[in-house]
């Protein structure tokens, strides 16, 4: 299968950023195979950035004749991950645009609280997805660099097909999410 020619990353901040592009350059992909869009400021209403880009860059994805992706990363916060699937797919309809199909190469991370709660369990610590980890010593922001090794560890995890131990059940799900474009990112 041929590798995509570009990959769009639409996230909330610099964290998500740096998550979702790190993991992505462990597949060998560089800088410039990127798009990002990512929330001015990355605070506030990053959450709705993310929901109002989502259909705009969907359809672009689908509009493409070279191969893309979309990866789309929204905390879910205090909400699930269904009901961040489900606003997603709400944000398409609202737009006119047919939601995610099985055969978009389309990929949903959705951490639950708050991707600092998969970067406080892939640093050894014990996580539930109730607490609010960046309150816990586990904030990341202005560290983007030290998640490296964390991101790599995850990758070499998600390339065998297997979830880590433990893991948190929004991160199993987006290791399962991964798997849906894993043979087309080499």
């Amino acid at each position: 299968m041929s590798r995509a020619s570009q990959v769009i990353v639409l996230c909330e901040d610099k964290l998500h950023r740096t998550f979702v592009t790190r993991f992505l350059k462990q597949h060998g992909y560089m800088e410039r195979e990127f798009r990002v869009q990512q929330c001015p400021g990355g605070t506030g209403a990053a959450e709705h950035f993310v929901r109002s880009r989502y259909p705009v860059l969907l359809k672009a994805c689908r509009a493409r004749t070279a191969k893309t992706f979309l990866i789309a990363m929204i905390d879910a916060d205090k909400g699930s991950v269904a009901d961040h699937e489900k606003q997603l797919t709400e944000a398409c309809e609202a737009a006119g645009v047919p939601p995610r199909q099985h055969s978009d190469k389309v990929v949903h991370v959705i951490p639950r609280r708050a991707i600092n709660t998969w970067l406080a369990f892939l640093a050894g610590g014990k996580v539930d997805e109730e607490t609010d980890y960046k309150r816990e010593g586990y904030d990341f922001r202005r560290c983007e660099s030290s998640i490296s090794s964390l991101v790599r560890g995850l990758y070499e995890t998600c390339a065998r097909n297997e979830v880590p131990r433990g893991a948190p059940p929004s991160l199993e799900q987006a290791c399962r999410e991964f798997g849906r474009i894993k043979d087309e990112l080499r």
